[in-house]
């Protein structure tokens, strides 16, 4: 068995656990929030097994999937829709942070708000400048 496998067993399983939890805690605030990221982990990590599992089964697929991860124009298509994510991104979070604070939402929410958007910028720059001394 190999270590990504594993790992998607493991978080599948995890997973679970999580749903469990969060049943066994149905009345409290975090039961729906264990429910949810326990549901959203176990179907990531089967689907990610079930891909798996059909790749092992069919050596075509395998090597067409190689060759498309690999692919410069994929890979180039991929960077720009996130580029194109970012940018949309920081459109929506400021209103979002500023409505968040005109509903009288706890500070510290609204702040931890500000600081993912601001580490957010950071890495942008981290990488725009490290970039931008490559070339």
């Amino acid at each position: 068995m190999n270590q990504k496998r594993a790992r998607d067993i493991a978080g599948f399983v995890l997973g679970l656990v999580l749903v469990l939890i969060g049943i066994a805690l149905w009345e409290k605030r975090a039961g729906g929030v264990l429910m949810g990221l326990g549901a959203g982990l176990m179907g990531m990590c089967a689907a990610q097994l079930y891909l798996g599992w059909v790749v092992s089964k069919d050596p075509k697929l395998a090597k067409q999937l190689r060759i498309e991860e690999q692919d410069e124009r994929a890979v180039y298509i991929n960077n720009f829709a996130k580029a194109k994510a970012f940018d949309f991104l920081h459109f929506l979070v400021p209103p979002f942070l500023l409505i968040l604070s005109l509903a009288r939402v706890p500070l510290w929410i609204v702040l931890l708000g500000v600081s993912v958007y601001v580490v957010d910028w950071v890495v942008y720059f981290v990488f725009h400048v490290k970039k931008s001394r490559e070339i």
